[in-house]
């Protein structure tokens, strides 16, 4: 009898997956964990930094958020990626509406990213940037909605001034990935969108506030959280600034709650040798001996400036360094 319930069971199980075996042409997942391999889906990064902490660049098919306050390097740090991949089309919804003609000469020489690579779109309300974003994720590489929470629904832009619209954001972004997800994922673009914080003016315990309700930070894969401060000499001088980031989730490697510093210059933008430079002291690979940078037998210089521009000038020694860091990862 009980024999007979278990084949019953079994059968009811087998008929249940064969209803759903469509689900199969989707996903197959490997045989053997040896066949996973991590960054098969992920875009190449310049940052050092990232491949040691967060796995690579943006995933396709996936959401990476960058939230911070104003100028903590949102945009640039979305763009960067670009500049690692030759190769890949560049999608841009520019919400803030900071995007002119000029703007393509900048990208190009701080990213490398040719005019010809970079499409650039300026919604009117949100629920039409949530329309760009799918059609720019059907035909390019990477995605970026850039100033995702300055734009507003259709509904408040067509209301008047005095009208209330208490939660007709929060309830336009949470359609907006219902709708898109599915979208978004099967294109194999990845999408990175900038969302700015705010003051919550009144609460200790929660200082800064994400506008454009909680949806953001459930359908995103990676979130980062982005400060950025001055760099000082001795004499107190400014001479740089660094953008700190903190993961504050991530479900494609697991490493929520890390935080490391990108080197950032207001004229340069992001300073890539500085940031090899850097991780490569913290793993041991480059040994700093109070102000100088040796490497084995090789001086790189007296600061991380000089170090840094050597670093820039023989490309073999830090792809060198590169390795050898990365291999213990």
């Amino acid at each position: 009898m009980a024999k007979k319930k278990e084949e019953d069971a079994l059968s009811a199980i087998g008929d249940m997956y064969a209803k759903y075996n469509k689900t199969q042409s989707v996903y197959n997942p490997p045989k053997k964990g040896e066949e996973i391999d991590p960054k098969a889906e992920r875009f190449k990064t310049p940052f050092l930094s990232f491949d040691r902490h967060l796995g690579g660049g943006p995933s396709r098919g996936k959401i990476t958020t960058y939230s911070g306050m104003y100028s903590t390097g949102k945009t640039s740090l979305a763009l960067a990626h670009g500049k690692a991949n030759p190769d890949a089309v560049i999608g841009m919804v520019d919400a803030e509406y900071n995007w002119d003609d000029a703007s393509y000469l900048w990208v190009e020489k701080n990213f490398g990213i040719e005019r010809e690579r970079i499409h650039v779109l300026q919604p009117t309300w949100l629920e039409e940037g949530a329309e760009m974003v799918e059609d720019l994720c059907n035909v390019c590489d990477i995605v970026l909605f850039d100033g995702f929470d300055m734009i507003s629904p259709k509904g408040e832009f067509e209301a008047s001034m005095e009208a209330n619209s208490m939660g007709l954001a929060a309830r336009a972004y949470k359609k907006f990935f219902r709708r898109s997800m599915g979208k978004i994922s099967k294109s194999r673009a990845a999408l990175i969108i900038t969302n700015h914080l705010y003051e919550n003016i009144g609460n200790v315990y929660e200082p800064f506030k994400e506008p454009g309700g909680k949806s953001i930070g459930d359908y995103a894969s990676q979130k980062l959280f982005l400060t950025r401060g001055n760099v000082r000499d001795a004499d107190k001088k400014i001479i740089g600034q660094e953008v700190r980031c903190s993961i504050n989730k991530d479900k494609l490697t697991g490493n929520r709650g890390t935080t490391f510093n990108l080197p950032y210059d207001n004229k340069k933008g992001f300073l890539f040798e500085n940031d090899i430079l850097n991780v490569a002291v913290d793993l041991g690979i480059v040994n700093k001996a109070g102000s100088w940078y040796n490497y084995e037998d090789t001086k790189l210089g007296q600061g991380a400036i000089n170090a840094s521009v050597l670093l820039g000038d023989n490309p073999e020694l830090t792809e060198e360094i590169v390795e050898r860091c990365k291999k213990l990862f």
